[in-house]
């Protein structure tokens, strides 16, 4: 497998520890130890890029191209192996099935593509009467901040109700320029959302999330996921151990606000899709009376009906 490169903005910015962790791979990393499609996507896939897990939304995977190449990444197969994305297969499936509400367009980075290539695909969806959500996944704030033009969110408000959801794992990564392309989408009314992966090394404590999360917040941009780091071949060092996660889960719950918190979840491996999970609260049940402990480690008395 070829090794992945940098693009000019991270190369500005890679003499921060956080950066190099993210994208400096080292070879060892690319020999196949752990899942090749660690969600079982190709079980799910009913055309060439499009996968359908979940009853009520697809995933539409139209690149595999990234600003970024992540040393975690999940599909990692598709950058040497990728099939192709196949639009008018994708539309006349998705037009079939009726129950389909909601597009993810994810890659790759989408973005990588030209205005042309994404209005192509965001004005076929639109024509389909039940697509109520696009989703729009990717890297672009925190890899290339400059594709985030004038033109680009205007494209992106032809077609709303658009939701543009980023990866971003390190408050390191909130940059001037990030700032500035958050702004100029936020203020064009299309929301924003956040996915992170919990990464061994890099943000596996307190102070990081809670700095990543409420500088989010303060550019307008909720905390959506926190995810747990998929079993793709080269990323055990990046995992953290689901009871390690809840404890970080735990500890920040109450001392953030809820607009601050996002979901903990991960995927199941062999396509078992997203589990959320909380710290347990309940001490114990004595019928109708339930024994909480609080962020504070206090226990109270509630009484339920």
């Amino acid at each position: 497998m070829r090794m992945p490169t940098l693009n000019h903005h991270l190369i500005g910015l890679i003499h921060k520890s956080s950066f190099k962790k993210q994208f400096i791979f080292k070879k060892t990393e690319l020999i196949p130890c752990g899942f090749k499609d660690p969600l079982n996507e190709d079980k799910f896939k009913k055309t060439k890029g499009l996968i359908y897990r979940y009853p009520d939304r697809v995933v539409l995977t139209t690149t595999n191209r990234c600003f970024a190449y992540c040393r975690f990444c999940f599909r990692k197969n598709n950058w040497e192996h990728f099939e192709g994305f196949s639009l008018k297969e994708a539309i006349k499936y998705i037009e079939k099935n009726k129950q389909i509400r909601e597009v993810l367009i994810s890659g790759g980075d989408p973005l990588t593509l030209e205005n042309g290539e994404l209005e192509k695909i965001l004005n076929n969806l639109r024509e389909i009467k039940h697509i109520e959500v696009i989703r729009i996944g990717t890297r672009a704030l925190t890899s290339n901040p400059k594709r985030i033009n004038r033109e680009t969110v205007n494209l992106f408000s032809r077609y709303k109700p658009l939701w543009i959801a980023i990866h971003i794992n390190h408050p390191d990564e909130i940059t001037k320029e990030f700032r500035e392309s958050a702004r100029l989408i936020v203020s064009s009314g299309i929301p924003v959302i956040s996915q992170t992966v919990l990464l061994k090394g890099i943000n596996d404590n307190t102070g990081t999330l809670k700095k990543l999360f409420c500088e989010l917040v303060k550019n307008s941009i909720k905390p959506y996921y926190l995810f747990g780091c998929d079993a793709a071949f080269g990323n055990g060092k990046f995992r953290v151990p689901t009871d390690k996660a809840l404890e970080l889960v735990k500890k920040l719950r109450g001392w953030i606000s809820g607009i601050c918190m996002p979901t903990f979840t991960f995927d199941l491996q062999k396509g078992g899709g997203k589990v959320v999970l909380e710290p347990n609260c309940l001490v114990k049940r004595e019928k109708n009376r339930l024994l909480f402990k609080n962020f504070e480690g206090k226990e109270f008395w509630y009484e339920d009906i």
